[in-house]
């Protein structure tokens, strides 16, 4: 799990949390192709078949075409994997995004995490894999698709 206040080095934080066998990674700050490639790790991370992973961008501010990709990518993984996944934004530009790109059917709701967590139980946190924190300070490589 990352620290919040690494957001303004890094553009990108990632909150992992588990309850009731879901996963749930909140982003905080900005995705874009600088980051994107960590993330799709990180969420590589804590699927699972039969699992659930809940995507939590109401916290991010923003998000660019490549951010885009991975979340079309990811749905299209969790189709054909077995697993859930749902994304959840707030109103604004990262909602907006989504829909200019012609991919707002990829979101689930604006309450979803706000449904997850009035549930019996508290989102414990999980830590993320130790090979992101020791290439965390590293450039990360990006590939074109």
């Amino acid at each position: 799990m990352q620290h919040p206040n690494r957001v303004r080095k890094e553009g990108l934080s990632v909150l992992a949390s588990r309850r009731n066998g879901i996963d749930r990674l909140s982003l905080l700050g900005e995705l874009d192709r600088s980051n994107v490639r960590r993330l799709e790790r990180e969420l590589r991370g804590v699927v699972h078949p039969d699992g659930a992973v809940v995507l939590d961008l109401r916290d991010l501010a923003s998000i660019d075409a490549w951010g885009l990709s991975l979340m079309e990518r990811a749905a299209r993984r969790a189709r054909s994997g077995a697993w859930q996944l749902s994304i959840t934004t707030g109103d604004g530009a990262v909602r907006d995004a989504f829909e200019s790109a012609g991919i707002g059917h990829l979101l689930s709701g604006p309450h979803l995490s706000d449904l997850l967590d009035a549930g019996d139980g508290d989102w414990s946190p999980v830590a993320l894999s130790p090979f992101l924190r020791q290439r965390a300070g590293q450039p990360l490589a990006v590939e074109a698709r």
